[in-house]
């Protein structure tokens, strides 16, 4: 121990070092003016002796003024010295090693404000790991974020993964810790090792690192700056001017992961390089003009939207430069590349982001905003600026240095909305007591706002399933500034329909139907995604029926979604040529792509409603849909016709226009595995009226099948010779009705007059018949009356001498002159009785002469009377 060198030392500081309990070490460590002397110290513990060499070539001995390994050495102070240490380990071998606390920080103040601000666009440029050459010396500058941590080291190859040497240096009061590391070369591990004020240490990967030792990303890998030609200029200046709404969308979700396992053999190599090739080959073939890829960076193996670290690009197949031949050659091939990228949330694991340094850093402290129920994963937390900035500057990262399209940011949902899945009681609420996590919010606005100054024509995705309002309205208009959701509500709906039998598919018609009264609330794309049906095969099993009657629900339903409004992604894993008939489905993926992107009917008017017009949504009974897309020319209408039914059916279809309708698309075409009905000539549209329109077509369909249609107006020739065989028709129908017309008046009028003598018979008819069943039954009355009066009642009767009304004989006869009186026969003689009743009295038997002609006077005189 050199006692001049102990008495210059700041032992309490020194301490510090040795203990590793310091966050400014530069403030001891290296070189330092003393005088007309400079004092260089070093804490080197994992060797047995230092030498300094000084830049004139003199070498000086370093005394150990600590068993520790604190060395120090008193050198003379010359203008531009400079010196490096020669290290000798226990067996004599020496290193020569350059001092890293010779070097200030490159972090300035306005960096760490515009960090702190969440303003610093490209902060992936001074955090992280950076290869660099200072002062002629060659090495790598370390900075890292970790506020809470006590002290902050490097550790790894270079200093045999021990805490103690490589101590940083904590810039300003950001949070920061810096340190450049001469001799350190590309390829080397290393990690942060972080002590706590309550002396915990403990080891995180570098958030920024854009290389990694593996998936789990637990231990990071220096790696230099890609240095990559790009051969996409035109690509990329055109896309500045992309028409987001107007134009044809159509994507295929691909995972490279699973790709490399299904389309390469087992010896093969799985490159970027041979990706991009197969990759190209089968976006080409199948029609799509986009490509989504599941998260690129490292990730978890089998939970791949659990990403571990965010700049860092999956390594197994190559370097962040091969990755970037790969979009650079989807571009020369006119390939939009999109990615998959989780700002929504990250694993938590015993390494990571999670409590990074010792404290909840990178995710919300609160459980009830810091946690997704019932997951492993962690939300991100909106409300700290440095955590925002970490994310937009990895957005923007992506986008700019590896010329990314587009970014679909994953469910939304979960970091909108506080009470997202979770119980009363769970959560709490916003400053103004609502579930808006108004941070998130905020975020999301911040985002698309920066992505879009970069660059307009960059699509920007995002799934949401609880229906947030305005997800694709402007920022300025109130919105969050996206250009397209998935539809999850079309996607559920319809898979849930054809998931029935179709006899019972008429009960939920509305399933089918019910996306177009809300497809115009948003920009949507149609997505049949991983999450809905993993591949065709998965999809193929959804479905009911036989296997023909399976793949015939798979063609139906995937036409459907090409000619539903809303651009187009589907989940196309190379797994899809195992279904039986697979390259007739590829076929068919291909034609159905070529009709979506030759016919503006199916893109144009995509988000208004001038884009779509119901023909037939009603026929439940039917399982039948009709409908046309349009475009802004009439000439490009497209009819789309549906059955979903399990039978041959024939339609009669209302149309629009006068015109040939010519089927461009049949889903049961033997090309693409039907059975073959089609209607293969064109169809004149025909003046009967169906569907409420003048003009109809008639239209047959297979089971489980969708036709298209365009529309082929008539020349100028052809629409005179239709007008005069329409007006030739019109007047036809005109006279024939006119004639029709008359007939019926003359049918009426005949009509009424034989129902009018029908009547009148009837009635006469009738009134006899009446007549005759009152004679009939007074006759019989009478009878049986007369048949219970005894003869001496009649006789006393008759000799009362009163008339029928009881008045006496002879006082009405000077009243009304006598009427004949008629001729009384022998056999019976008619009395009227007082009730006015007439009874016929049998002859009575003779007995004497002399009575028998008094009788006969009295009766002729009783006749008159009653005349």
């Amino acid at each position: 121990m050199n006692n001049r060198l102990y008495k210059l030392m700041n032992w309490p500081e020194i301490e510090e070092i040795i203990y590793s309990d310091g966050h400014d070490p530069h403030r001891i460590l290296g070189a330092h003016k003393v005088g007309n002397s400079v004092l260089i110290q070093t804490f080197r513990p994992d060797y047995a002796e230092v030498k300094v060499v000084s830049s004139d070539g003199k070498t000086y001995k370093m005394d150990l003024e600590d068993d520790a390994g604190f060395y120090a050495a008193l050198l003379p102070y010359k203008a531009g010295f400079s010196y490096h240490y020669v290290l000798v380990d226990q067996t004599g071998k020496e290193t020569v090693s350059h001092d890293p606390y010779v070097y200030e920080p490159l972090i300035t103040r306005e960096d760490c404000i515009k960090f702190s601000s969440g303003m610093h666009d490209t902060i992936y440029d001074k955090l992280g790991a950076h290869m660099m050459k200072r002062d002629g010396v060659e090495g790598v500058n370390f900075a890292v974020w970790a506020p809470d941590a006590a002290r902050v080291s490097v550790i790894g190859d270079f200093n045999n993964w021990d805490g103690r040497i490589h101590q940083m240096r904590r810039v300003d009061e950001s949070g920061i810790y810096e340190l450049f590391i001469p001799d350190v070369t590309e390829g080397q591990e290393y990690q942060y090792e972080c002590k706590t004020r309550g002396g915990e240490i403990f080891l995180r990967p570098d958030p920024y690192a854009t290389r990694t030792k593996d998936y789990k990303a637990e231990v990071s890998v220096v790696a230099a700056a890609p240095s990559y030609k790009w051969d996409d200029k035109a690509w990329m200046t055109q896309r500045k001017t992309y028409d987001k709404t107007g134009s044809a969308l159509s994507i295929v979700e691909l995972s490279l992961d699973g790709f490399a396992q299904t389309a390469f053999e087992d010896d093969e190599d799985v490159t970027y390089a041979a990706l991009a090739a197969r990759v190209i080959h089968y976006v080409k073939a199948n029609g799509f003009n986009a490509i989504e890829l599941l998260p690129v960076c490292e990730h978890d193996e089998i939970h791949k939207f659990d990403v571990n670290s965010f700049y860092a690009i999956k390594g197994e197949y190559g370097t962040a430069a091969d990755f970037m031949d790969f979009i650079n050659a989807c571009h020369k091939e006119g390939i939009r590349v999109i990615l998959d990228w989780t700002a929504t949330y990250f694993p938590k694991r015993d390494y990571g982001l999670s409590y990074f340094d010792g404290h909840a850093l990178y995710e919300y402290e609160d459980p009830g905003k810091g946690t997704q129920p019932g997951t492993h994963r962690l939300i991100f937390d909106y409300g700290r600026k440095q955590v925002t900035n970490f994310l937009y500057a990895n957005a923007l990262y992506l986008l700019k240095e590896f010329h990314i399209d587009g970014l679909r940011i994953t469910d939304i949902s979960k970091v909108l909305y506080l009470d997202y899945d979770r119980k009363p009681g769970e959560w709490t609420p916003n400053i103004y007591g609502g579930y808006e996590n108004l941070e998130a919010v905020e975020f999301m606005r911040e985002l698309t706002q920066k992505v879009n100054q970069l660059d307009q024509g960059i699509l920007l995705i995002t799934k949401e399933t609880a229906c947030w309002p305005h997800l694709t309205d402007t920022v300025e208009e109130g919105g969050l500034g996206f250009d397209y959701k998935w539809n999850n509500g079309w996607s559920h709906d319809c898979l849930e329909y054809m998931k029935y039998d179709p006899i019972f598919r008429g009960q939920h018609h509305n399933e089918l139907t019910f996306s177009m009264m809300y497809s115009y609330t948003e920009k949507f794309i149609l997505a049949l995604s991983h999450e809905d049906v993993g591949g065709y095969p998965f999809l193929k099993e959804m479905m009911p029926g036989d296997d023909d009657q399976k793949e015939s629900n798979v063609r139906l339903i995937l036409a459907y979604m090409m000619v539903h409004p809303g651009k187009k992604m589907l989940y196309h894993g190379r797994n899809a040529v195992s279904m039986e008939r697979g390259l007739q489905m590829e076929n068919f993926i291909y034609k159905l792509n070529m009709m979506y992107f030759d016919h503006p009917a199916l893109y144009e008017l995509d988000d208004v409603t001038d884009g779509f017009e119901w023909i037939n949504s009603m026929a439940a009974d039917l399982c039948m849909l009709a409908f046309v897309r349009k475009s802004s020319k009439d000439e490009e209408e497209l009819l789309v016709v549906m059955n979903m039914a399990g039978v041959e059916r024939e339609f009669r279809v209302g149309v629009n226009h006068d015109g040939r309708y010519e089927e461009i698309l049949n889903t049961d075409a033997k090309d693409f595995g039907g059975s073959g009905v089609v209607n293969d000539r064109k169809i004149e549209a025909e003046l009967i009226e169906a569907d409420g329109r003048k003009y109809s077509v008639p239209v047959k369909l297979a089971p489980l099948s969708l036709a298209v249609f365009s529309y082929i107006p008539y020349t100028d020739k052809e629409k005179k010779i239709r007008k005069i065989r329409e007006e030739a028709h019109e007047k036809k129908i005109a006279e024939q009705e006119k004639s029709r017309s008359l007939l019926l008046s003359k049918h009426e009028k005949e009509e009424a007059r034989m129902l009018a003598e029908l009547k009148a018979k009837y009635e006469k008819e009738l009134a006899q018949q009446q007549k005759a069943i009152e004679e009939k039954y007074d006759k019989i009355e009478e009878e049986r009356i007369f048949a219970i009066v005894s003869d001496a009642a009649i006789e006393k009767l008759a000799e009362t001498g009163t008339n029928e009304d009881g008045s006496k004989k002879g006082a009405s006869d000077k009243k009304a002159p006598k009427k004949a009186v008629k001729k009384v026969t022998k056999k019976s003689t008619i009395t009227k009785f007082p009730e006015g009743k007439d009874v016929k009295k049998p002859a009575a038997k003779k007995s004497t002469s002399k009575k028998t002609s008094s009788s006969k006077s009295s009766k002729k005189k009783d006749t008159g009377d009653k005349a």
